[in-house]
């Protein structure tokens, strides 16, 4: 028996997760990036998601940043000299509340196919990259640094090397990084960079202040003037966009008090103040960057909740791409002006006439969950719930049977607005509830799937909006939670929590102030230049609200300002039982509170301080109501915050987080952690949901969308010990599900590949099993009860890695036997018989020693013709059964046929036209068809559905197998005599209903 100290994590790299979207709602997009040489060639990064590679303009898409070691994005370019040559930029540089850092600069000199980290690893967020178009191994970046602290670490670094060495060669200060880096058009030793003051807390957003301002380099970056006067606004400056066009024509957009756009006409000497637009100026911490059309210098394209066009210079704009979405974020533009490729929070959106007209695929899946919702499984099918950043909330299935994946038509919209928690009513899955800042934080939404409405039901009815969080009656954090109590009424957390059994039409409170109400923390959020008072700032909430079905009294509250509350009689008295500074510092965000699985005085919790300068993971334990706390933050990498945490509901000492880089799990309550990424990208895990029934994890990472691993069987018995040499782990319960495309299909892959498809799991029975080490031979037997062997999966079906392996069996028995003597698609089924509902054995044989598990075959719930499968069974069993002694006549026949002559050799070919018409195209229509093709057509007749067959089906199928077996007795006494008569006797004929 081995133990978990001698067995390594990469154990786990056999097992994979599941992508399942939703792409149609795109995500945030921070940074683009296309070819002057390959008008087909794009990248686009996402806020959290890595990068994605077009090849064909657009219509499809393919990750190719999924393995490093950050997924949020803040810069993408593409070396003019050489399209293989791409550098990424970590880290997204719009620091807005769920920002997230990176880990530095990557370069890939094949096209994103390998990436090599270049340095810049603590630069956090990468505004910026521009490459000399005379010599690609000089780069300048613009890093504009950690957002919520001072840090040494902000300003332009160069390097003339290809990245082998950086010099920072403009720093102004440690509260000012770089939000823009341009170069300038036909000088490209003239560069400008704009300085920006920049911090964010939990509570406040401050941008502006008196170290911004415009710099220029007339030597390729290494020394660098601050711009003052010549037009340029005096005062604080905000964040700055710059774009340099043709013609000295350079622009400057400018969070300031004396206006938004400012343009120069001669290389940036002196600069001309643009007229006020009502399309300029919104939000300039989020938006206020400008791009200039490369063969235009008086067109250009304003970023912001609408995208706009000045064709005059700048004077005057008018919206454009109004059918693309919102929140426009980023521009790369053709040298021709014809080709535009925006990022947003859609995804992208793409022109090839110079911005009139824009289309958008749906084909990036950036979405950005905060949380996830589970409905029960049937099936194993289940509903996924999610709310979306900027996207609304959705809802869509598990894992649909329709032999496809999870499609984007298949999500659903069930509440409006930035949306947060969503979640299935437990009394009535036809209602879901969602939280949203639709217009303001705390409101509720009450989906009705029979009327698809969404009805407001939140338990304050009166706006606040653009007020400071200490001048409103209640406060909701911009992540308003929701939960149920045992007997389905639902709980919303605002600074106090709220109740409802008649499904929001009336709340009740039913708690005092659960937060600290620290007013210094509840003022007008932003300045020094203006306020953004969209309520993301809103602090002293309650953040996260969890009950237990072990007790139906006891109701956990944690706060965004580092308080957790608990309740033991429903409301009635409330203890605040947060853990001790020694653990974890104060003013943190309880983003994770986790009840125990196993006893209702356990809880787990993730406390979050990014936005405090502290990227430490706290996660805490307490098993005795939170009278005391112990730290189970164990091993886990010091970097790496935890926002979601859950327990195992089989096995206590098995516990996921959720970290800023991806999942971890442990399997000894908290020691020591592994790495359970696997094929995930290094996005932000905000949330981690278990199905209990399916046995599934499901993951919210905060720019990809939703990841499901499948069945947790493995992991479970693997933090119990439970593993050997070889361990065939038990197989789930499986359903003979019916899979139906409601879309046309095709061969590979089955849908076009500019459709997003989220995998489904493998159709059939997921075998489970580890192995110590790699072995030889690995093979697996699929038996009936009575030991007959119904399939056998070899070769690249069986996996054997070392650590954990996964196969399927798709509840098919073995293929009938294939005729080798025509093309390939000719040769017949690769499987044979689909099995009836019963209980079946899993042989697994490596090197020779056998290990055996039962899996139970369930029939499709939806199918109220199930008890006649066996029938049905029987039936195909004698058709495939029919083919294979066909196929094997012909097999046989064109073996003999090679060295035949005379009249053998003609008695063999006509008994070989009488078995088949020989077809020599995928739809050679020649005919008339033989008995080979007529068994074919009766199999495929029978491939629509899980139908037993009719009386004329069963009545041809006994012809033909009667038709069959007379075949097969002539040429058996044609092998065993060498007499030809045989060969020419006519059989029964099963067509127009002559039997």
């Amino acid at each position: 028996m081995l133990t978990l100290a001698t067995i390594a994590f990469t154990a786990l790299s056999g097992l994979r997760y599941r992508e399942i979207g939703p792409a149609i709602s795109g995500g945030r997009t921070t940074a683009v990036a296309g070819s002057n040489r390959d008008s087909h060639l794009y990248y686009a990064g996402g806020a959290g998601g890595g990068v994605f590679k077009t090849t064909d303009g657009g219509a499809s898409w393919s990750p190719v940043f999924d393995r490093e070691g950050a997924a949020p994005i803040g810069a993408i370019a593409i070396a003019p000299q050489d399209d293989g040559d791409v550098w990424v930029g970590t880290g997204e540089s719009n620091p807005r509340n769920d920002v997230e850092s990176g880990d530095g600069i990557y370069r890939s000199s094949d096209g994103g196919a390998h990436w090599t980290r270049m340095g810049l690893e603590r630069s956090a967020h990468i505004s910026s990259i521009t490459i000399d178009p005379r010599d690609r191994r000089v780069i300048a970046v613009g890093v504009l640094g950690r957002v919520s602290a001072d840090d040494s670490n902000r300003g332009v670094y160069v390097t003339r090397d290809g990245g082998a060495h950086w010099s920072r060669t403009l720093y102004a200060g440690p509260s000012a990084g770089v939000s823009s880096l341009v170069r300038v058009p036909g000088r490209p030793s003239t560069l400008f960079a704009g300085a920006w003051q920049i911090r964010r807390t939990p509570w406040n957003l401050a941008s502006g202040g008196s170290s911004g301002g415009i710099y220029r380099s007339d030597d390729n970056g290494a020394t660098w003037r601050k711009l003052h006067g010549n037009g340029l606004p005096a005062g604080l400056a905000g964040r700055i966009g710059l774009a340099a066009g043709t013609h000295s024509r350079v622009y400057a957009a400018i969070a300031s008090r004396a206006g938004e756009l400012w343009r120069s006409d001669d290389g940036g000497v002196r600069w001309t103040k643009m007229p006020h637009s009502a399309y300029l100026g919104a939000r300039g911490f989020y938006f206020s960057s400008v791009f200039v059309d490369p063969a235009n210098p008086n067109r250009i394209i304003n970023v912001s909740l609408v995208l706009t066009m000045s064709t005059d210079g700048g004077r005057t704009f008018h919206p454009i791409a109004t059918g693309g979405g919102w929140d426009y974020h980023t521009i790369w533009w053709s040298a021709d002006g014809r080709r535009i490729i925006n990022g947003n929070d859609e995804g992208v959106i793409l022109s090839s006439d110079g911005g009139r007209n824009f289309w958008q695929p749906y084909d990036l899946p950036f979405a950005q969950p905060y949380h996830v919702g589970l409905g029960s499984a049937s099936d194993y099918n289940y509903l996924v719930c999610v709310g979306l950043q900027d996207d609304n909330s959705w809802c869509g299935p598990s894992s649909p049977p329709n032999g496809i994946g999870v499609m984007n038509r298949d999500w659903y919209q069930v509440g409006p607005g930035d949306g947060m928690w969503a979640l299935v009513d437990p009394k009535d899955p036809h209602y879901i509830w969602s939280t949203s800042t639709n217009s303001d934080t705390g409101q509720v939404y009450l989906w009705n799937d029979r009327t698809t409405q969404a009805y407001d039901v939140s338990p304050d009815a009166e706006s606040n909006g653009e007020l400071a969080a200490r001048d409103v009656r209640y406060r909701f954090n911009w992540d308003t939670p929701i939960a149920f109590t045992n007997d389905g009424s639902a709980l919303v957390g605002g600074n106090v929590v709220f109740k409802t059994s008649i499904r929001g039409r009336f709340w009740n409170v039913i708690s005092p102030d659960l937060t600290r109400n620290d007013t210094s923390k509840q003022g007008p959020s932003g300045g020094p230049i203006a306020y953004d008072q969209s309520g993301a700032e809103f602090y002293d909430t309650i953040l996260t609200l969890a009950t237990t079905k072990l007790d139906g009294g006891i109701i956990w509250a944690g706060t965004d300002d580092g308080l957790v509350q608990l309740t033991r009689d429903g409301g009635q008295r409330w203890q605040n039982v947060s853990p001790p500074g020694s653990l974890v510092p104060p003013w943190g965000r309880v983003m994770g509170l986790d009840p125990g699985r196993f006893s209702g005085g356990t809880a787990f919790i993730a406390v979050e301080r990014r936005l405090l300068a502290d990227d430490r993971p706290y996660v805490l334990r307490t098993d005795d109501y939170g009278a005391t706390w112990h730290s189970i933050s164990g091993d886990l990498p010091p970097d790496q915050f935890v926002r979601a945490i859950r327990q195992d509901p089989k096995n206590s000492n098995v516990l996921y987080a959720g970290t800023n880089r991806g999942v971890f799990v442990t399997f000894d309550g908290g020691s020591r952690w592994h790495p359970l990424r696997l094929n995930m990208p290094a996005s932000a895990i905000y949330d981690i949901e278990i199905q209990s029934e399916a046995n599934d994890l499901v993951v919210a990472a905060h720019g990809r969308g939703v990841w499901i691993l499948d069945d947790l069987t493995a992991l479970q018995a693997f933090a119990a010990g439970q593993t050997s040499a070889v361990t065939l782990f038990q197989p789930r319960d499986t359903y003979r599900m019916w899979q139906w495309a409601p879309v046309n299909t095709f061969t590979d892959p089955k849908i076009p590949p500019n459709e997003f498809v989220g995998a489904g799991p493998p159709y059939g029975a997921l075998i489970t099993y580890y192995l110590a080490r790699a072995p030889r031979n690995a093979s697996i037997d699929i038996l009936d009860v009575h030991g007959r062997v119904l399939r056998q999966l070899k070769g690249d079906d069986v996996p054997k890695h070392a650590g954990m392996n996964r196969a399927s069996w798709d509840l098919n028995e073995s293929g009938p036997v294939k005729w080798t003597g025509t093309f390939k698609e000719n040769q017949g089924p690769d499987t044979g018989a689909e099995v009836p509902p019963s209980t079946y054995v899993v042989r697994l044989t490596v090197d020779g020693a056998s290990s055996e598990q039962r899996v139970t075959v369930k029939a499709d719930p939806r199918d109220s013709a199930a008890d006649l499968y066996d029938v049905r069974y029987n039936f195909m069993v004698q058709v495939y059964d029919d083919l294979s002694r066909i196929d094997t006549m012909l097999n046989a026949v064109d073996a003999r046929l090679e060295h035949a002559s005379g009249s053998n050799a003609a008695a063999l070919a006509a008994f070989r036209r009488r078995l088949t018409y020989d077809p020599k195209n995928v739809e050679d229509l020649n005919g008339p068809a033989q008995l080979r093709e007529r068994v074919l057509d009766l199999i495929a007749r029978m491939t629509t559905s899980f139908q037993a067959p009719t009386l004329t089906q069963n009545n041809l199928g006994v012809c033909y197998q009667a038709q069959t077996l007379g075949f097969e007795s002539a040429y058996r006494e044609f092998a065993r005599s060498g007499n030809t008569m045989g060969l020419q006797a006519p059989a029964a004929n099963c067509m127009m209903g002559k039997q």
